[in-house]
């Protein structure tokens, strides 16, 4: 039989096929075939069903898309974690505070999305709080790389029905710090997911892991949502000094016409994108991402 995965508990993956959930392990023949990822949330795999609702799955199918990272850890360092297969939209959560919003890490968000073929839609939460920061600004900066930015509240309603839209027939995990309140929307979006939530820490002013596992949700409006557990840190995998400049789709139409073919666009004579900054024609906030990315992989 072939079903998809849609949620893990310990060994056992639940694999949803014609209607039917039956609770899998994965056979020796795929971990080999996988090594440390031999099964993520969202993969289309073939298993062995039984008559008791239990099965095993033999092979998983090739991945459309993905987001992964690297392994935590000194006895897997240097393994991919898949955390979601097969999806087509990320939903990078910022808040303006509480967790204070940090635009490297949407950015860096956004950079994992682009690279495992994720379209990214970013929204701003808690908008209902007082805060410093220049929405419009944050709006013009990722809609000038065609990227939707919806200015939400879960205590007004704000953002909501857009967000809603956006969703509607498409697969897209919810990522971000933890705190930023990605259980809360989905929530607000479907009352009856019932997600745990939490607060913020009054030691550490961020936010607390409510979410510790990865699950796929059927929504009523259409489409499917992943709540993922908040990321503290977020490793890229397998990401290239050379590849970075193409994630970030601002920069394409000056790749190629730097004086120098291997230009890092940080330090060397006549660089367009640097020109282009400093022009207004590439926002600096986004080229300050570019930067601590690449110093990062070197």
């Amino acid at each position: 039989m072939t079903g998809r995965v849609i949620r893990s508990r310990g060994r056992f993956f639940t694999v949803l096929a014609d209607g039917e959930e039956y609770q899998c392990e994965v056979l020796g023949k795929a971990k080999r075939e996988k090594g440390h990822s031999p099964v993520a949330i969202g993969d289309l795999v073939d298993f062995t069903a039984a008559a008791d609702g239990f099965g095993g799955i033999e092979n998983v199918h090739p991945r459309k898309t993905k987001f992964s990272r690297p392994r935590v850890g000194e006895e897997v360092k240097g393994t991919e974690q898949v955390i979601v297969a097969n999806v087509d939209q990320m939903v990078i959560v910022g808040s303006v505070r509480q967790p204070e919003l940090k635009l490297h890490l949407v950015d860096r968000f956004m950079v994992a999305a682009l690279k495992g073929g994720l379209k990214p839609i970013v929204i701003i939460n808690k908008v209902d709080l007082q805060h410093k920061h220049d929405l419009e600004r944050i709006r013009n900066i990722y809609e000038s790389v065609e990227t939707p930015v919806i200015l939400a509240s879960c205590v007004d309603g704000r953002g909501i029905d857009e967000l809603r839209e956006l969703l509607r027939d498409h697969e897209s995990i919810f990522v971000g710090h933890s705190g930023t309140g990605k259980s809360t929307l989905l929530n607000r979006l479907q009352p009856g997911l019932a997600l745990r939530t939490a607060g913020i820490s009054e030691a550490t002013a961020k936010g607390m892991h409510t979410t510790t596992s990865v699950e796929l949700f059927a929504l009523d409006s259409g489409g499917y949502v992943v709540d993922s557990p908040g990321l503290k840190v977020l490793g890229i995998w397998d990401l290239e000094l050379d590849e970075l400049q193409t994630c970030f789709p601002e920069f394409e139409k000056y790749l190629g016409h730097c004086k120098f073919s291997r230009c890092s666009h940080l330090h060397e004579p006549e660089c367009v994108i640097r020109k282009a900054v400093s022009e207004g024609r590439i926002f600096p906030e986004r080229f300050e991402s570019y930067e601590k990315l690449y110093h990062g992989l070197k």
